[in-house]
């Protein structure tokens, strides 16, 4: 189905980036390629790049500074790449990257970046569902799963195979870190710690990723490692023995933290 010449016409109008950035993968949303798997009514900038199998659904609006890799899928009504929501933003060609084999469902919102030194990014083989919001600045890993009618701020960080539970909002500068859970409907104001599972008004830690890490194969020795490492924090207490992915909880707190990590919920007696 091919591309009506009409539709591209307004948003070809923005400021064109410089193509030079882009991956060598992606290409120019005239090839035929590209309009089969473009719906008729969907709106595309020529200044986007899309690789050639991206499938773009009904009404679904693509702006200029997006690149999308192959395998990307768009769904009806997403809008993709418009202009940050931010006051202080000026004007200026900024970049927003949707990795391989991603989708994106119907009505999802993502803004590009505020600054052309970094792109809002969202990694390869993600899930973002129907009716979320990304915010501009954000950077979201490989495999991260973001559910339905989930509100992420701007300059957002989210680890690989991170969770985001649906209709849950995650304050700008937050850090989520690798194979984390957010529950729906929390309300993430502070860091959430790699392989743990946040809730509640606001978000605290709870446990460990029971089921995530399970998912992703950790062997026992890791799962006892992180479990002693976990009821040591919340005891309040020093890591004492790092290695392996316990390292990568001390890495994620001797990094700098704009928002500070969330609270544990204390252990019932």
């Amino acid at each position: 189905m091919v591309v009506p010449s009409a539709r591209c016409s307004n948003l070809a109008r923005e400021a064109r980036p410089d193509e030079s950035r882009g991956p060598a993968s992606c290409g120019s949303i005239d090839r035929v390629g590209v309009a089969q798997r473009v719906h008729s009514t969907a709106v595309v900038s020529s200044a986007a790049e899309v690789a050639d199998d991206v499938e773009i659904g009904p009404y679904a609006v693509v702006h200029a500074g997006v690149r999308l890799a192959p395998g990307v899928r768009i769904d009806a009504h997403a809008v993709i790449g418009g202009e940050p929501q931010d006051l202080s933003f000026t004007g200026g060609v900024t970049y927003l990257e949707v990795g391989r084999d991603t989708a994106i469902r119907e009505g999802a919102v993502i803004h590009r970046a505020t600054t052309s030194a970094r792109p809002t990014r969202i990694g390869a083989k993600c899930l973002i569902m129907g009716q979320t919001h990304i915010g501009h600045d954000c950077w979201i890993g490989d495999g991260v799963v973001v559910s339905q009618q989930a509100g992420i701020a701007g300059h957002v960080t989210i680890g690989d195979g991170a969770v985001i539970g649906g209709m849950c909002g995650v304050h700008q500068h937050v850090r989520i870190g690798t194979q984390a859970m957010v529950a729906a409907m929390a309300k993430v104001n502070r860091d959430v710690l790699p392989f743990c599972a946040v809730d509640g008004n606001p978000a605290t830690h709870r446990a460990l990723n029971v089921v995530g890490l399970r998912r992703a194969g950790v062997a026992n020795a890791d799962y006892r490692a992180l479990r002693s490492a976990f009821q040591r924090l919340r005891a309040g207490q020093e890591l004492d023995d790092v290695g392996g992915l316990v390292d990568q909880l001390a890495q994620f707190l001797a990094e700098k933290s704009l928002r500070g990590i969330a609270s544990f919920q204390r252990e019932v007696a």
